[in-house]
């Protein structure tokens, strides 16, 4: 009797023991429990690179692929708000008053795009005009020039280029393919195997580095953060560790290269130097180690919200970096910032990106809005340039953009060098005498035209003309003499 029972208790101690360990090993596996701080830290940084549980969501890539390659429509707006110091006030409101709208339909299954898009002054001045590529034709429309698109035929472009007296046509392809972006989305693409030994190989790196820290477990609201703390020297370290290993990486490297290289062909073509990727890696190492460290502390956290990566932040005393991203309910939002501030003066500048997406989860229809820009503290006074894109695609089977008839489209490429010359001269002097028209209805003659100052170019170049002669004022009047 006495032997069946212990029988018993060994079975159910077996049972037991069955239980706990599969209910400690799915805790430690799925669950963060058990887990240290550095595992947690590695462990969401780790997700960065995951297909599913990665920075960029499935959905997300899901719905770019969709938008390269079904119909939809479109219909977006674009705006400004810029705060420039030493502009006049009315000035200022005249350039943020300007703004873009547009909607169309987009083809890419028989690579077609046609748009009307109107240029806003005010409520009621603005400039309307059309675009339209079909037939692999590019054509631009507007009522105040002529009642025909005028085109440019995507072939022998080449010959154009001369008809219009350009001398050195040498890098002129005679076909510039526009939907090449649409067919070559997979240079960054990896296979899971390839993710893994990403992760695992600049994994290790970190471990190595930082295997004597301090890792610091903090909570705000829903998202839980691990921090790390060390050297300005010692994150130096880290990065130039990183380079080397990039150089010689087999998978990153072919893909860097890839999506590099007609950039990279640009910068070699407009100077002395031969760029490739490999130079350019080179002489991040050689800057990094020949330059003076500054001592200080820089501090890496990385954030996670019901389990999943939502954010990576550096930060020093003046200084942070910051990624986050945020999913809810199919609402999904990515926001990039970047605080600098100037130790001696108490100058401040932030550099800000943003993207959201409303609508990933049936897809049917999706609200994107954009915000990029520059605010800046100077002297005490703000600097801004924020840009705003709020646009919206929605998915259709029957679209149907038709091809340019004969009497529709004034096709460039077949005219001589003197009638192209003559035809362009024409719609210049019209657009010209419209813009001085509609300059004079809202009392912008003086300045040429809104556009200017709203685009980020050009704004950014008056930001800085305005400080330099700031700079400039203050010199001469304490007596400082220039000489060149």
């Amino acid at each position: 009797m006495k032997k069946k029972v212990a029988i018993k208790l060994m079975i159910f101690l077996i049972i037991f023991i069955i239980i706990i360990g599969a209910g400690l090993a799915y805790a430690y596996f799925s669950t963060d429990f058990l887990k240290t701080n550095d595992q947690l830290f590695f462990k969401y940084l780790g997700q960065a690179v995951e297909s599913e549980d990665g920075f960029i969501n499935s959905s997300l890539k899901d719905y770019f692929k969709k938008k390269r390659t079904e119909k939809y429509e479109d219909n977006g707006n674009f705006y400004v708000d810029i705060n420039i110091s030493d502009l006049d006030a009315d000035m200022l409101q005249t350039i943020n008053d300007f703004n873009i709208d547009y909607s169309g339909v987009i083809d890419n299954t028989t690579r077609k795009n046609e748009q009307e898009i109107t240029i806003n002054y005010s409520d009621e001045v603005n400039f309307p005009f059309k675009y339209k590529y079909a037939n692999e034709t590019l054509g631009l429309q507007t009522d105040y020039v002529s009642s025909k698109y005028i085109g440019i035929e995507n072939n022998n472009l080449k010959e154009f280029a001369e008809k219009i007296g350009l001398t050195n046509t040498e890098d002129i392809p005679d076909t510039i393919d526009l939907f090449s972006n649409l067919d070559n989305t997979e240079t960054f693409n990896f296979t899971d195997e390839e993710r893994e030994q990403i992760k695992d190989r600049y994994k290790s790196i970190l471990e190595e580095k930082l295997k004597d820290k301090e890792f610091v477990k903090t909570e705000e609201n829903e998202t839980i953060n691990y921090s790390v703390d060390m050297t300005n020297q010692e994150f130096k370290d880290i990065i130039i560790e990183f380079l080397e290993t990039i150089k010689n990486d087999s998978i990153l490297m072919p893909k860097i290269e890839e999506a590099t290289q007609e950039l990279l062909k640009m910068m070699s073509e407009n100077s002395d130097e031969e760029y490739t990727v490999q130079s350019i890696i080179d002489n991040c190492i050689d800057e990094l180690n020949n330059n003076e460290t500054e001592e200080g502390n820089i501090s890496v956290i990385v954030s996670q919200t019901n389990q999943k990566l939502s954010g990576i932040t550096l930060k020093n005393e003046e200084n942070e970096i910051k990624l986050t991203k945020t999913d809810v309910e199919g609402n999904l939002t990515y926001n990039f910032e970047a605080n600098i501030k100037d130790k001696e003066s108490e100058d401040t500048i932030k550099y800000m990106m943003s993207a959201s997406y409303k609508g990933l989860e049936q897809m049917a229809s999706v609200n994107e809005i954009y915000q990029t820009g520059i605010i800046a503290t100077v002297d005490g006074k703000e600097q801004k340039m924020v840009y705003n894109l709020n646009c919206t695609d929605s998915f259709k089977n029957d679209i149907d953009i038709q091809d340019y008839s004969d009497d529709e489209i004034q096709t460039l490429n077949e005219y001589d060098s003197e009638q192209i010359s003559t035809l362009l001269t024409g719609i210049t002097e019209r657009i010209v005498e419209v813009n001085n028209m509609q300059m004079e209805e809202i009392g912008f003659s003086e300045y040429g035209n809104p556009m200017i100052y709203a685009f980020p170019g050009a704004a950014l170049q008056l930001m800085m003309y305005n400080q330099a002669t700031d700079v400039m004022d203050e010199e001469w009047s304490t007596g400082t003499e220039y000489v060149e």
